[in-house]
């Protein structure tokens, strides 16, 4: 009988052994399959309640007003993550060389967690001449300028990056944001990093985008120092032309999404409020809508933009009256060293356009990466293709556009033969299922015309 019970304990703690070893080896990327799951559960859509510092008092968020330096605005946003992040000490071996450099400044460990992949970060020079601020999109967090910082960091910039409030932390934390505080938080890296630096760039992925140009377009003077702007998929208004609903929709009780799904991406939520929606749509009427005032400014300072004809999240079209706008207010000796890069046919591009700056449509040859492309999406323009996690060979599959359709979101995510692009009406029809793109195919060609650019405004 004694050595039946002792055998029974044996196996007991055996199978307790083996399943606390199973979920230490939980990371990153082996819960990618437990998709369906984390759909139903929605395990990683809400953020932690109990956010503490290391003095046991609740940390949230972050008080701009009471930041002394950059620095201790990154301590600080490193703690909510930390806090507040239900996966913000998840394993997450997906090494960049932004992390590696990270990693030594902080004496972090070779393998990443999640919570040091997604808060934001300075790569600092040992001077003050020259910084770059970038400002990621809605729903991404600053793991999305993990390859440009290397480039511009290469050509001698320190590169700082701002986490938006209610970003790097779970989908819920956008139920409540107002898009005010995403201003301010904008505002105080601007003005930080000019106080700082002595030349200073600044750059913005679609609603980071919308964010700069709603600074500047509320100043009527602007900083000398500010000597270009950096614009990728710039946010102006929504793709869908039901957006605007979204604020009336998010005011019914108990209807709070767009979209449920896995949230399995560790640096972009997938799951949707209708809130963010809202939001971003509000921030886009201050600088292109009918909430635009007559008194916004335009400066003449040089831009590089980055935009995609099939862009189905912002509406291209909108961008580039923008742009061109924005080109007509500067003299042409500044105008000359503006660029636009456009992933479509030059043919719809505003007749005036090509007058006011240098305007390059990339061609695509048969050998090329680009060759097995359908379109360039909108989340794509700031990835290198050897991004380790959205590049060509990263395991993530971004297959949201079909969480509704079982068979077919099964698909993208494990067919060996899937066709990569925008999610738009016609790509979703083919045969072959649909991943939408997460890496610029022309990457190199986009940096060797950002050196040029900073070469003609340095």
């Amino acid at each position: 009988m004694m050595k039946s019970v002792n055998q029974y304990l044996i196996l007991l703690l055996w199978l307790v052994s083996s399943l606390s070893f199973a979920q230490a080896q939980e990371d990153c990327l082996s819960i990618q399959d437990d998709y369906v799951s984390l759909i139903e559960s929605g395990k990683f859509r809400f953020a932690n309640t109990q956010a503490n510092n290391a003095n046991g008092e609740p940390l949230a968020s972050i008080n701009f007003d009471k930041l002394s330096s950059y620095q201790a605005y990154l301590d600080g946003a490193y703690q909510v993550v930390v806090n507040k992040n239900p996966r913000a000490n998840m394993p997450c071996p997906v090494v960049t060389k932004t992390y590696q450099q990270l990693a030594i400044k902080n004496q972090w460990s070779k393998t990443p967690k999640i919570s040091q992949l997604v808060a934001p970060f300075e790569l600092a020079q040992e001077n003050n001449d020259k910084a770059i601020l970038l400002i990621h999109g809605l729903t991404d967090s600053p793991f999305s300028f993990h390859d440009l910082s290397q480039f511009f960091y290469q050509q001698g910039f320190t590169v700082r990056t701002l986490l938006l409030p209610g970003h790097g932390v779970a989908p819920s934390e956008l139920l409540n944001t107002d898009y005010e505080n995403w201003q301010q938080a904008a505002t105080f890296a601007i003005d930080q990093t000019l106080n700082d630096y002595q030349q200073v760039y600044l750059g913005g992925l679609s609603t980071g985008g919308a964010l700069i140009f709603n600074y500047l377009m509320q100043q009527q003077q602007v900083d000398e120092k500010i000597k270009g702007l950096f614009m990728w998929s710039p946010a102006s208004k929504a793709k869908s032309d039901l957006a605007w609903l979204a604020q009336y929709i998010d005011g019914i009780p108990f209807v709070d999404w767009i979209d449920l799904d896995a949230d399995i991406d560790f640096a972009k939520y997938e799951s949707f409020p209708y809130n963010a929606a809202a939001q971003v749509h509000a921030l886009m009427n201050l600088v292109v809508g009918e909430g635009a005032n007559a008194s916004r400014q335009m400066h003449d300072i040089p831009l590089f933009v980055v935009a995609s004809e099939h862009d189905q999240t912002i509406d291209t079209a909108h961008t580039l009256q923008l742009v061109q706008q924005w080109q007509l207010a500067s003299p042409i000796e500044q105008m000359k060293k503006s660029m636009l890069i456009y992933y479509g046919d030059n043919n719809k591009l505003p007749s005036k356009l090509v007058d006011v700056m240098k305007v390059i449509v990339p061609e695509c040859s048969a050998e090329s990466l680009c060759s097995e492309i359908f379109d360039v999406a909108h989340i794509a323009t700031t990835n290198s293709p050897n991004n380790p996690h959205y590049g060509v060979n990263g395991q993530y599959r971004n297959c949201g556009h079909y969480v509704t359709d079982a068979p077919r979101y099964k698909a993208c995510k494990h067919n060996k033969q899937v066709i990569k692009g925008e999610v738009t009406a016609m790509n979703l029809t083919r045969d072959l299922p649909m991943q939408r793109l997460t890496y610029n195919p022309y990457y190199q060609e986009m940096l060797e015309a950002m050196t040029v650019f900073l070469t003609n405004t340095d």
